[in-house]
């Protein structure tokens, strides 16, 4: 039975790593992926390979070589190099991204084997495979923060199994993969002390945390940036204090303000969509709850709406933790309710995928996103005019696909800057697929010194006269 069961799960996983890695590039090949973030990533790599580590041109819209660190922390990456090295473009990454969504599965199949009887864990893979976020976030171009999935579920498996060295080297990882990561040891810390009753490796996890994310935020990003401050908080969270300590000096002296942040309606359909497919199992996980915390307030309490939206990649540290405290909440469940329950689960799984999520059977699945629009297929001959060492700023799907070079800027955040060839599509213009915005572009860049050497049905070719 164990073994079939296991078999079972690693079928659902490849399943689930065969369609969506197909997906993904066929999404970029067919020109639907984005220089932010994509073209962005790939020429970060790419540039690493040549000996320039982590250097960009279009992180932060900053048209001039810096590094990566300056504005995310994501040392990790450099573990992916040789693997990138072996084929050298963006494809790599869209399956590295794939391969990391699908192992997520795999700490979540481990801690279903040990909290629960012999045949829930497959079901529960299958609920992880059809969270609402999940295939939105692998099918939005390549992020650093998908690579967290598995080491946080890795991370609370060991904590249930008491394998405390184990559970501290899987947060370390995290850490490696992006900043805010530390803010949700701080959650794990909390769990192992209050939960756990471990108050020396909660200890562990609490104090190094939070001396990784000052490390992170108050050194090692303005270190890399030159000395400027980390550029996320102050704007993103001005509603509710605009930093850590002002968070916190808000929530104390005044909550209703934090409490008006979080009751936005968009809110409240990210967290019913996040929690509805698992039942708001989690909520029963006692004081396991404590580890959705961290990711929750960070995404909460912006103001940015892709940072509480499903088709962006922010939610991905959730993923895994909110099965996994669904796990945990399960478990709880008198012996006599589980099995109806988990057909409720696996039901409302089904529902909440088919309702709002974004796989091939969902309602709101676009299937245009993976074919190339014809009006591309006279046109992309032209871009073989471009040297390889040309300088190029492109927009909407273009930056991608031109960014295996040192100098590659977004035309619709950078603009031309010192472009020896500009690249424009109409698809990116806003609103997108307005041509009089396009031929405002076009005449711009013209007036900019620019001839059109090629063009097509909302697309152009210049060059620098």
């Amino acid at each position: 039975m164990v073994r079939r069961e296991g078999g079972v799960a690693l079928g659902l996983a490849a399943a689930y790593f065969i369609v969506y890695s197909t997906l993904s590039v066929l999404r970029h090949e067919s020109y639907h992926s984005f220089g932010l973030d994509l073209g962005l990533f790939d020429q970060v790599f790419w540039n690493t390979t040549q000996g320039r580590p982590l250097e960009s041109t279009m992180s932060q819209a900053m048209p001039v070589p810096h590094s990566l660190l300056g504005d995310h922390f994501t040392p990790v990456f450099f573990l992916l190099v040789p693997f990138y090295f072996a084929f050298p473009h963006p494809e790599t990454l869209l399956v590295i991204q794939t391969l990391a969504l699908a192992l997520g599965a795999w700490p979540v199949y481990l801690l279903a084997r040990l909290k629960l009887p012999p045949g829930y864990a497959v079901l529960w893979v299958l609920a992880y495979f059809l969270l609402v976020p999940l295939a939105y976030i692998n099918l939005y171009d390549f992020h650093d923060v998908a690579l967290s999935v598995a080491p946080l579920g890795f991370a609370l498996y060991f904590v249930e199994r008491g394998r405390g060295i184990a559970f501290l080297l899987c947060l370390l990882l995290t850490f490696l993969i992006k900043e805010e990561m530390a803010l949700i040891g701080v959650g794990f810390g909390a769990y192992v002390l209050l939960g756990k009753r471990d108050w020396r490796l909660a200890l562990a996890a609490l104090a190094g945390s939070v001396l990784a994310f000052v490390a992170v935020i108050q050194v090692a990003i303005p270190f890399f940036a030159a000395g400027h401050a980390y550029p996320y908080i102050g704007d993103r969270y001005a509603e509710v204090g605009g930093s850590p300590r002002g968070i916190l000096t808000t929530l104390v002296t005044n909550p209703l303000r934090i409490v008006r942040a979080l009751l936005v309606p968009k809110k409240i359909y990210f967290v019913v969509g996040v929690f509805g497919s698992t039942l708001g199992l989690s909520t029963l996980a006692g004081w396991a709850s404590l580890l959705l915390l961290p990711t929750l307030g960070y995404l909460l309490l912006s103001n940015y709406a892709p940072q509480f939206s499903f088709d962006s990649q922010y939610s991905a540290p959730l993923l895994s933790l909110v099965v996994g405290t669904a796990i945990l909440g399960f478990a709880r469940m008198p012996v006599t309710a589980r099995r109806p329950l988990m057909g409720a689960v696996v039901a409302s799984s089904l529902v909440f995928s088919w309702a709002y999520g974004d796989l091939p059977v969902s309602r709101k699945f676009d299937g245009t996103l993976f074919s190339t629009e014809s009006r591309y297929a006279a046109f992309l001959p032209a871009l073989g005019q471009i040297a390889p060492d040309a300088r190029v700023s492109a927009e909407n799907g273009f930056p991608s696909h031109l960014s295996e070079r040192r100098f590659i800027y977004e035309y619709g955040f950078e603009g031309v800057v010192d472009a020896e060839w500009v690249v424009l599509d109409y698809a990116g213009t806003k609103p997108k697929y307005d041509m009089a915005t396009f031929n405002a572009q076009v005449a711009s860049v013209e007036a900019a010194g620019y001839e059109e050497v090629a063009g097509g049905y909302g697309l152009a070719l210049l060059h620098k006269r």
